[in-house]
């Protein structure tokens, strides 16, 4: 199978999340996320979204995480983080930067 060339490639965003309030694992936040995001965007939104959660980019001391998104999609995500209600608590999820490299993160 042959890689498509990056002038056809969609861009990405990457998103540096925190967790506030209290202590979360990487599946309840997993969880979450896609909670609020098929919620707020639908499936089909969801899957345009191309979100994908980073799994060894998550420090469960500092509560921090990196979700990869669409570029296009970027505000419908963050809207979707901000009406999170994946948790039974009052916990929720903070965008703390985007950037269009992990490296720059």
């Amino acid at each position: 199978m042959k890689r498509i060339p990056p002038a056809i490639q969609e861009n990405q965003r990457y998103l540096k999340f925190k967790v506030r309030g209290e202590y979360k694992e990487i599946g309840e936040v997993v969880d979450a996320v896609w909670d609020s995001a098929t919620k707020y965007m639908g499936t089909q939104g969801a899957s345009k979204c191309d979100l994908w959660i980073i799994g060894n980019k998550f420090d469960e001391e500092k509560q921090e995480g990196v979700v990869k998104i669409n570029r296009e999609m970027e505000d419908d995500f963050r809207a979707a983080l901000t009406l999170n209600t994946g948790f039974d608590d009052d916990t929720f999820l903070s965008v703390e930067k985007a950037s269009g490299t992990l490296k720059s993160l």
